[in-house]
């Protein structure tokens, strides 16, 4: 293995960069309630109800004591909703709750945004490989995790 390598850093810092572009489009197109981690959330529940937290988890990349916190003020703010599963009465489920949808017919347009930015310049065969090298790299974070 090379002794010398840049890729954690360069992660870390397209990670960076790249929360910042990401939330400087949803500002510019009125999704301002879907930046950072918020929008992590609901993007991982759109489409399916009832996600116990342990999966929010999981999707997110979030621990759960921050995923927590910020289910809370997406409760507050009337985004999600908490209820006890009805198999497992451990678990507590999450829900959206139609609020969401407002952001519905921007989310295609900002996410092609940024993925023009983000693969500018880039083949398919190229985006292709990417994502598969940065899905090997994922797993191998998790399994260490």
């Amino acid at each position: 293995m090379i002794e010398k390598t840049k890729g954690g850093t360069l992660l870390s810092q397209v990670h960076q960069v790249c929360g910042r572009v990401w939330n400087k489009i949803l500002r510019e197109n009125g999704m301002a309630d879907l930046e950072g981690a918020r929008g992590r959330i609901i993007f991982a529940l759109w489409g399916k109800n009832g996600v116990p937290i342990k999966t929010l988890c999981e999707k997110t990349s979030l621990d759960k004591s921050t995923l927590t916190g910020i289910i809370d003020r997406l409760e507050r703010d009337g985004y999600i909703e908490r209820r006890p599963s009805e198999t497992d009465k451990r678990s507590t489920l999450i829900f959206l709750t139609g609020k969401e949808k407002e952001f519905a017919n921007h989310i295609q347009k900002v996410s092609a945004v940024m993925n023009n930015i983000f693969y500018k310049g880039f083949s398919d065969e190229e985006i292709v490989q990417f994502d598969s090298l940065l899905e090997r790299i994922l797993e191998n974070c998790k399994e260490a995790d």
